[in-house]
């Protein structure tokens, strides 16, 4: 799964970084990458192909892990700022805007962007998944 979120984000992405994946109709269709761990943080890396991948348990197991399970208060996520999609993406999931620095992005600008354990609105959806 690491190498198929570094392709699609088109990166090579840490060796210890941890993936969640959904899959649809048997072939993946987004990957959620977790590295740069610190005691209260992780980076976060989401791609994904096609529309409607989305479920409430891959949702929820998403946050789940780095919250609940690793324990962080906090996950970053960094974009580029021409990259309108993921930007709206990410904070429809309730990222906020923590930092814009200009020309650190290969595609222009970086915008950095957080989630507090607090703010995470996802770790309340009733899923399948909770107690596994």
């Amino acid at each position: 799964m690491r190498a198929w979120l570094g392709n699609k984000l088109g990166e090579k992405l840490p060796e210890n970084t941890t993936c969640i994946g959904q899959e649809k109709d048997g072939n993946l269709a987004a990957v959620v990458g977790y590295c740069g761990f610190r005691t209260k943080s992780c980076v976060c890396h989401i791609a994904s192909v096609g529309k409607n991948w989305m479920s409430k348990d891959f949702l929820w197991a998403i946050f789940d892990y780095p919250f609940n399970k690793l324990g962080v208060s906090v996950i970053l996520i960094t974009i580029s700022s021409n990259n309108e999609d993921s930007l709206k993406f990410s904070r429809h999931l309730g990222f906020v805007d923590k930092a814009y620095i200009e020309d650190a992005h290969e595609d222009g600008d970086l915008v950095i962007l957080a989630m507090r354990r607090e703010q995470c609105r996802q770790l309340d959806i009733k899923t399948t998944l909770q107690g596994v």
